[in-house]
């Protein structure tokens, strides 16, 4: 994706010229195909320019227009764009030459800020009224972009990344300790607009913001929990329509500037999302690049039964049935865990939760860039979309207690229904922080100060307590209105130079499944469970893949890579001992479990090195160069 950025002065001062070229400067990865800035007085605007569609060479933006003088930003891939293009009045012959940035542009003068709730796809913008001296800015349903921002009374300024703002120096920037503790226990009430900078917000998804001289206006425009549970005559009407919407939503990921790729498991999520882009590919006689992630060594000794380590088989049974898919084995060697942790914390500036994770995939994503892709599709929202898995609770009482027992029912239904009050007084009578501590990376002395064990026994958001509902539980995956899922992913992608995509986050396949019925998800005479994706992509998936009931870990064999890279292990872990982390990381508590992932082949071994070792390493580096450099 393209990127946005701008300055404007709240209190009539005239914008300086070196503050936008900052920006710019900072951003040059967003614009590999080139960026143009416009500066007027207190207001200045830009766009990085990469070329993600062949309409996109025909956008110039910032655009002045003349008429009413409003000044227009965007980045903008628009996925319901023939509806636009029809709505705007645009014939086919002239749509060639108009980019989605400039579509908006149009939709945005025909309706206003009404318009953002008929778009659809990975897009924000930003539009300057000179008039009024206001700056509205918007960002997509669910989509795959980033918007940040800084206010205080003398300015505003915003940009897709952080870096770019962080280059301004607008003001000493603090750390958010309370969000760091956050992440280090894997209580995802972090999303949202705050960022470990405090000074620094988030635009989260489905927000607008209007900003004056006076104040500023957030705006939630659209709420996924409105929606509607949709009541069709036959259970298999919900796959004909399921199919419809979800076709679609790849569809219109693969208008592309240059060759498509897809980060392949051998799930069903990334499987299904192959599986038609190459079906849709196959009828232009074109071809589909697939990526999967492949370990160095057996993995079945850190996995449970229901888990699998090596998912290139599974993988090659999806491209074997599709005919048009090339695949290709990512082993990641050039690339440590350790490395792919100071890499990431380059890319994001902030500590995240899976930094297991990071060595396959940034691997793959090097990989479709040295492949000449230019589009990397994935199925990262599958979880709580396509492939819900559906909940037992939505099925009969016989089939309930045929699921559980009659003994696990009854504590099932007792922790469902009982009062969150109960709950938390079992909670602190049985479990105190220092259990939850053992899990983590944090520093005892750190949580206390917070005292965070309070503040998690109090959140709705927490993990602590199971949810009543399915949709519930989907919310605590979505985290609708609140997931920087987006953002992560357009950070990623333009550090390499791709345009990540995600069908299974199209905000029409998000409410086509949410308004399933959730008793559709599981069927009652199999107990097969996520029914609804199992059953729209037989014919499109082989049944090793598509009835497959366990789970791959693509970071199955972090334990061998963390002992061929000891010596890099030892020396961050003395960094930071030696450092401002010491004061927020249990740093002997990590070298215990060090010692663990180097003797023990368990899954606990595997499990911690994960969630305590690479998790409590990333926190560590960031909080060293946070204030190394502060």
């Amino acid at each position: 994706m393209s990127g946005i950025f701008g300055i404007v002065s709240r209190d009539g001062l005239a914008v300086s010229s070196v503050m936008l070229e900052t920006m710019r400067q900072v951003m040059v990865e967003w614009g590999p195909d080139g960026c143009d800035i416009w500066l007027e007085g207190g207001v200045g605007l830009g766009q990085a320019r990469f070329f993600n569609t062949p309409e996109a060479h025909y956008e110039h933006l910032p655009y002045v227009d003349t008429t009413t003088g409003l000044v227009f930003i965007a980045t903008a891939r628009l996925d319901n764009r023939d509806e636009l293009l029809a709505a705007c009045g645009i014939k086919k012959v002239d749509a060639l030459t108009i980019g989605d940035g400039e579509l908006l542009r149009q939709m945005y003068l025909r309706w206003g800020e009404e318009c953002i709730k008929r778009v659809y796809g990975d897009w924000s913008f930003a539009v300057y009224h000179p008039v009024e001296r206001k700056l509205f800015l918007a960002r997509d349903h669910f989509g795959y972009t980033a918007l940040y921002y800084y206010a205080d009374q003398r300015v505003f300024a915003f940009a897709s990344s952080r870096k770019a703002l962080l280059a301004l120096g607008l003001a000493p920037v603090e750390m958010d300790e309370l969000y760091l503790a956050q992440v280090l226990v894997s209580w995802p009430d972090y999303h949202g607009e705050r960022t470990i900078h405090k000074q620094l917000k988030r635009l989260p998804p489905a927000h607008c913001l209007s900003v004056t001289p006076e104040r500023l206006d957030k705006h939630c425009y659209w709420r996924m929990e409105d929606t509607q549970e949709l009541h069709l005559p036959r259970r298999e009407d919900y796959i004909e329509a399921f199919r419809e919407v979800f076709k679609e939503a790849v569809k219109a990921r693969l208008r592309s500037e240059g060759k498509i790729g897809v980060s392949l498991s051998g799930g069903l999520d990334s499987g299904s999302v192959a599986a038609v882009a190459a079906s849709l590919l196959r009828a232009e006689n074109k071809r589909l690049i697939a990526y999967t992630s492949v370990p160095l060594t057996e993995t079945s000794v850190y996995l449970g039964k229901h888990s699998f380590g090596n998912e290139f088989p599974l993988a090659q049974s999806t491209a074997r049935q599709a005919k048009n898919i090339d695949l290709f084995p990512i082993v990641a060697k050039a690339i440590s865990p350790i490395q792919a942790i100071r890499s990431m914390l380059a890319v994001r500036n902030e500590p995240a939760h899976a930094a297991g994770n990071f060595f396959w995939l940034q691997s793959i994503r090097e990989t479709a860039r040295y492949k000449g892709c230019h589009v990397l599709l994935n199925g990262q929202c599958g979880n709580a979309s396509i492939s819900w898995t559906g909940d037992v609770f939505s099925q009969s009482l016989l089939f309930q207690v045929g699921h559980f027992g009659w003994r696990r029912w009854i504590k099932e239904m007792a922790k469902r229904y009982a009062p969150l009050s109960l709950l938390q007084a079992y909670r602190r009578m049985h479990m105190p922080g220092k259990a939850v501590w053992q899990s983590s990376a944090i520093h005892p002395d750190f949580a206390y100060r917070l005292n965070l064990w309070e503040q998690m026994l109090e959140s709705t958001n927490s993990l602590l307590f199971p949810k009543n509902t399915a949709l519930d539980k989907r919310w605590l995956i979505l985290k609708p209105g609140r997931s920087f899922v987006g953002a992560k992913n357009a950070e990623n992608g333009a550090a390499f130079g791709i345009d990540v995509r995600d069908p299974t986050a199209d905000i029409r396949v998000l409410t086509f499944t949410l308004s399933v019925p959730d008793r559709i998800f599981i069927d009652p005479e199999t107990r097969v469970d996520r029914w609804l994706i199992r059953e729209a992509m037989r014919g499109h998936l082989p049944d090793e893949v598509r009835l497959n009931r366990r789970f791959g870990q693509q970071s199955a064999d972090l334990v061998p890579r963390l002992r061929i890279c000891a010596a890099e292990v030892e020396a961050v872990l003395n960094e930071l001992e030696d450092g401002f982390a010491v004061d927020y990381l249990n740093v002997p508590y990590m070298r215990q479990v060090w010692q663990m992932v180097q003797n023990q082949d368990t899954p606990e071994a595997f499990h911690k090195a994960g969630s305590i070792l690479m998790r409590g390493i990333m926190a560590g580096l960031f909080v060293n160069e946070f204030y190394n450099n502060g």
